[in-house]
């Protein structure tokens, strides 16, 4: 299944093994172009203000965003069901979190940065060189964006984002160059108030209100990238460069008044494409550079006082070469890198011994066509890892092939039925092995995750004559994980990741777009089942944790023009538990967030009014005990997320943007 999730005639290319949106080529029937379950969703005017990475993630199908908090607060994405490691980030193919190291948080990237956002459910392209269980969500620059501008957006809890943006193309001769140049700084109070319960749920007697402290972000993101080139011969160079502070709250029943964490990320990376006659190939080189500095020096966030900087180093190359005919388009990628960790002790000043791992990803892929009607695109892959240092300890090499492949079929211009399968595998990372850190402890034993997924699913798109136009998608995954990963909360509120022996995840997804001229729609309904098949009785047949059974996106517009737009998105999330025992349910979440926007002429800027969480939702009248039928006693719980995190009620945003189109 592929759903361009944009509620405007999409602006899409073909290219064989993905699907990659030109701002310069109308053709909307890119998506039913591969095998792969992926929704393109385009960075443009047609989002609201106030958007982030992680909602523009959570409109797709099949995603389940976590959060921390409201705006700025951590936040990252699940694929059908995955766990949160089990996605791979990428900015323009080059990976945030190689192998599922660490789940990336999603409130660090800035949106406006990018064109497009890729989300692949499952099978993901061959050229990134990554075969995760869950899937990818691949951040695109592309070459949209031109122009200068710069906005500005300030609201509830103190919240502020500035904007500034230049794109303007060029050429040094007859040799095409292309630059770009975001800055985005962002920075809350984070205060919003929350419903109480203190964890006792049959008190009322200590049941309150309360504001949800040390919450506040402080952050400063700058991205560039230049390219210097035709497209037959184009060398880019991108620097992603990210400055962040916060403070830690901690959870909702245990707050931390003076917990904070310093984050210092840079990504450089290089590339070089090529073109002549039918054959092509990319070369592309990064290194990764993160520090966290954690300041827990009065022992809020676990079980003692935690002073720490720790330095996470990745250092990469991916390599591939393709050929086009009519009938086939094999390709051969090679990716190799190296990561290392270290942790220190900031108040003794004492180092842990680094840990280290050298990874190799060879594969084989093509695209085999008959005619337009049928296209199979089988995937020989293999992951091959050696470890030093402290790891090696824990961890000896290990070779593990991940075949996989897609078919696409299409009977008819307008349907396209699609099938995938394959075997996956992740690793532990670094800090499920070793961490220490606030609330969270490592464990040396854990074993690699592997998994066999498969999907199928049928797209059909209407016809181009048609003056609405509109998408339908439907499909089923299924997932089988063994040795799953997960994290498990002991006595002390310390979480500690532990191997499930085996999981079971599959569901249905579905989307529906409609677009005319004064209108646009998109609906995205998700139904999730995961059981835990530990052999253990009091977990077996068990649903997994933080996995809702339920997830609801839709979003309408109406407009008048370029001159005004009216919006209205709902979004629910339901059957969620926290444990493995299943004895305690999430509250269900039901939001509605509105927004008005005016722009009067092209010159002028744009001014925009969103509140997000319309009816100020933080409370649930829920069942007592759910695992009870007979207790028919109601209870008020607070709306959370993430194992106890409250989420925030109504905020308002005021958004101004000005843009300019480059001289031509």
């Amino acid at each position: 299944m592929v759903c361009l999730a944009a509620a405007a005639p999409a602006r899409a290319q073909t290219a064989p093994e993905t699907v990659i949106v030109e701002a310069d080529n109308p053709d909307a029937t890119a998506p039913m172009a591969t095998s792969s379950s992926v929704t393109v969703i385009e960075v443009d005017e047609r989002l609201p203000a106030s958007s982030d990475v992680a909602s523009v993630v959570a409109s797709a199908p099949g995603t389940t965003v976590q959060r921390l908090g409201g705006l700025g607060d951590w936040a990252a994405v699940s694929i059908r069901g995955s766990t949160l490691r089990q996605v791979l980030v990428a900015l323009d193919g080059v990976p945030l979190n190689p192998d599922g190291a660490d789940s990336v948080n999603l409130s660090e990237l800035p949106l406006w940065a990018f064109e497009r956002v890729e989300i692949f459910r499952g099978n993901a392209p061959p050229e990134l060189a990554a075969s995760p269980i869950g899937g990818v969500v691949n951040l695109r620059t592309g070459s949209g964006k031109r122009g200068v501008g710069a906005g500005i957006s300030y609201g509830s809890l103190r919240t502020a984002r500035v904007t500034a943006f230049a794109n303007v193309p060029g050429a040094v001769g007859r040799v095409p160059v292309d630059g770009l140049l975001l800055a985005e700084a962002f920075g809350t109070r984070g205060d919003f108030t929350y419903f109480a319960d203190n964890g006792t749920e049959y008190n009322l007697l200590d049941d309150g209100f309360a504001a949800r402290q040390n919450n506040d972000k402080r952050q400063l993101s700058v991205h560039a990238r230049a390219r210097v080139g035709p497209r037959s011969q184009r060398l880019s160079l991108m620097e992603a460069v990210l400055a962040r502070d916060e403070g830690l709250p901690g959870h909702a029943n245990n707050p931390a008044a003076t917990a904070s964490l310093t984050t210092i990320r840079s990504l450089t990376s290089g590339s070089f494409a090529w073109g002549r006659g039918n054959a092509s190939g990319e070369l592309t080189g990064w290194g990764l550079l993160r520090d966290e500095r954690l300041d827990d020096r009065a022992g809020e966030l676990g079980v003692g006082a935690q002073q720490t900087f720790d330095r996470t180093t990745s250092l990469g190359a991916t390599t591939q070469a393709r050929l086009a005919t009519p009938s086939a388009s094999p390709a051969i990628t090679l990716s190799a890198r190296r990561d290392q960790y270290r942790s220190t002790d900031v108040a003794s000043g004492v180092a842990a011994d680094p840990s280290g791992r050298v990874a190799l990803t060879p594969s084989v892929s093509a695209d085999l066509r008959y005619r337009t009607l049928i296209t199979v695109s089988p995937v020989l892959s293999a992951l091959i890892l050696t470890h030093d240092g402290a790891l090696a300890a824990s961890a000896g090499p290990l070779v593990a092939f991940t075949p996989r492949a897609g078919a696409l079929v299409r009977p008819v211009p307008q349907l396209a039925l699609k099938a995938n399968v394959g075997r996956y595998l992740r690793p532990p990372d670094f800090s499920e092995l070793f961490g220490d850190r606030g609330a969270i402890i490592g464990n040396p034993e854990l074993t690699p995750e592997h998994g066999l997924q498969w999907d199928v699913g049928a797209r059909a798109i209407s016809p181009p004559e048609w003056t609405i136009q509109g998408s339908f998608e439907l499909g089923y995954f299924q997932n089988a994980v063994t040795d799953l990963i997960v994290y498990v909360q002991n006595s002390q509120r310390t979480m500690v990741p532990l191997n499930l022996e085996d999981a079971w995840i599959d569901g249905v997804e579905g989307a529906l777009s409609v677009q005319a001229s004064w209108f646009e729609s998109l609906t995205n309904l998700t139904r999730t089942r995961s059981i835990n098949l530990s052999p253990e009785p009091q977990y077996a047949n068990n649903q997994l944790p933080r996995i809702p059974t339920w997830d609801l996106f839709q979003s309408t517009a109406l407009l008048a023009g370029d001159g005004a737009r009216v919006g209205h998105t709902f979004t629910y999330s339901d059957g969620n538990t926290w444990d493995r025992t299943n004895w305690y349910h999430a509250a269900p979440r039901a939001y509605h967030s509105v927004f008005v926007r005016v722009h009067p002429a092209a010159r002028w800027p744009s001014a925009e009014l969103e509140v997000l969480n319309l009816t100020d939702r933080i409370t649930e009248v829920v069942p007592r005990n759910p695992l009870d039928p007979s207790d028919d006693a109601l209870i008020v719980q607070p709306i959370t997320d993430f194992v106890g995190y409250p989420l925030p009620g109504r905020t308002v945003m005021l958004t101004v943007r000005w843009q300019t189109e480059p001289p031509k």
